[in-house]
């Protein structure tokens, strides 16, 4: 099996990764990967136990996380590859709850400050091509990754991004036609 199938089968909630270019993608983790995907296993708990039961640790499943988000990372800046898009922001939110749930709290923090900004572009672009209901999902859950990041870090930037993000949901939500307010805070979970 290649890796491009085993890194599918490790988040098959993301059937947008059968879309991308993995020809490229390097990792110390290949051999690993496709045993996984040999034998038989799908998703990011049964790899997590593969890859202890093989003699990691979590921290090798969170190096693996983060070395495929900024595989997706370069696709989208370096070759203006759409197809990674949607693969992109979705593994963010499995990254933000994986690394949380697992204490690698740090660990986020440093990809929420570092790729904030990437994840409101991607989301505007998503907007752009969706209805109505997906638009304003993308958009939202930007907006609200943005006022985490506002709340948590306090350069001038974080507060920037979120009043523009803002702006680009309130446009969203006028030219869906929905009527009421964005949220002001971060609502529990997000």
């Amino acid at each position: 099996m290649d890796s491009d199938n085993a890194i599918t089968r490790v988040f098959p909630e993301i059937p947008e990764l059968e879309e991308v270019d993995f020809s490229s993608y390097s990792t110390p983790y290949r051999e690993l990967l496709e045993a996984f995907a040999n034998a038989g296993k799908s998703g990011l708990k049964e790899f997590e136990e593969f890859v202890v039961s093989a003699g990691g640790g979590k921290k090798d499943v969170g190096r693996f996380l983060i070395s495929v988000f900024q595989y997706l990372l370069i696709r989208y800046r370096r070759f203006n590859d759409e197809s990674v898009e949607v693969p992109a922001f979705k593994l963010f939110l499995t990254l933000k709850g994986w690394l949380n749930e697992n204490g690698f709290v740090n660990d986020y923090l440093r990809i929420l400050h570092s790729f904030i900004g990437y994840i409101v572009d991607i989301a505007e672009k998503i907007a752009e091509k969706s209805d109505c209901d997906m638009g304003i999902a993308y958009m939202k859950t930007a907006y609200l990754l943005t006022i985490e990041a506002e709340e948590t870090f306090k350069e001038e930037y974080f507060r920037k991004l979120k009043e523009k993000t803002g702006e680009m949901l309130k446009s969203l939500y006028e030219k869906c036609g929905i009527e009421g307010e964005i949220p002001e805070k971060r609502e529990k979970g997000c």
